[in-house]
């Protein structure tokens, strides 16, 4: 028999059940987490590049061989001997490297050095070839049987590497280049008015020159008013000398006011060999 349920007493109240608290979770902000962030970034990306430079080290020399340098071009070389000095100075620069590798600051350097060459330029050119554009000196005379002269007045070596039979050749002390050029632009233009060019300069020590003419003719002159002794030979050569059935040997222009003229020997045997006019 169920026994009844017990009433509870009088004015008392039943009290719930408590429920267990739930369990808060810290708060975190926005600016925490960004600063933690900010900490570890440094790290990640360190840590990324790391992972970049040892993939490329392992994986770049492979990359790299399947671009080889296929060819080097050279412009602007115009004598067989010149293009081979260019060329042994380039192989041993190229040899081992591929298209990326291969250093166009060094190239540049060694081709400039060349004592002929003016100006260089060096480029790549898609996929595999290297250009080369080479400017070169231009040589107008021959100096003390040693060195060429440029078209801009500047001395250098390579006799070997020019024809050299149709140049001028100058002598003369080693540190009055410049004076002796001057000497020879002049005296050219002047004897251009009659048709006559200079194959040799001689200039000694007081600048005193002697001109060897391609036909054949010697001309002493000073330095004093050179040009106006010049211009006279030129005057007399045209009214006189070039119409004299004689040879013309030399002629000396070192005089105030007049020249002395030599005769070959081979002519006419009354005629004189030394004549002052």
């Amino acid at each position: 028999m169920a026994r009844p349920a017990r009433k509870p007493a009088r004015g008392a109240v039943r009290k719930p059940a408590r429920r267990p608290a739930a369990r808060r979770l810290p708060s975190v902000s926005l600016t925490g987490i960004l600063a933690r962030l900010s900490r570890a970034l440094p790290w990640l990306l360190a840590s990324l590049a790391l992972l970049i430079v040892m993939t490329g080290l392992i994986y770049l020399p492979r990359m790299l061989d399947s671009y080889p340098l296929q060819a080097v071009t050279v412009e602007g070389v115009k004598d067989a001997r010149r293009q081979q000095q260019v060329q042994l100075t380039l192989s041993t620069l190229v040899s081992g490297e591929n298209f990326f590798s291969v250093s166009l600051d060094a190239l540049h350097q060694e081709v400039s050095a060349l004592s002929w060459v003016a100006e260089t330029e060096v480029r790549r050119r898609w996929p595999g070839q290297l250009v080369l554009k080479v400017e070169e000196r231009v040589p107008v005379a021959v100096w003390n049987d040693e060195l060429l002269v440029a078209s801009s007045g500047e001395p250098f070596r390579g006799l070997d590497k020019y024809s050299v039979d149709a140049l001028p050749r100058l002598s003369g002390p080693a540190l009055r280049l410049t004076e002796v050029m001057g000497y020879y632009h002049s005296m050219s233009r002047i004897l251009q008015e009659i048709g006559l060019g200079i194959r040799n300069v001689s200039v000694n020590a007081r600048l005193t020159a002697e001109l060897t003419l391609d036909n054949g003719v010697v001309l002493v002159v000073d330095r004093e008013q050179y040009a106006h002794k010049l211009r006279r030979f030129v005057q007399l050569y045209r009214t006189v000398l070039e119409a004299d059935n004689r040879a013309l040997a030399k002629v000396d222009l070192r005089y105030a006011d007049g020249m002395a003229v030599t005769w070959g020997q081979d002519k006419a045997p009354d005629s004189k060999p030394e004549k002052r006019v």
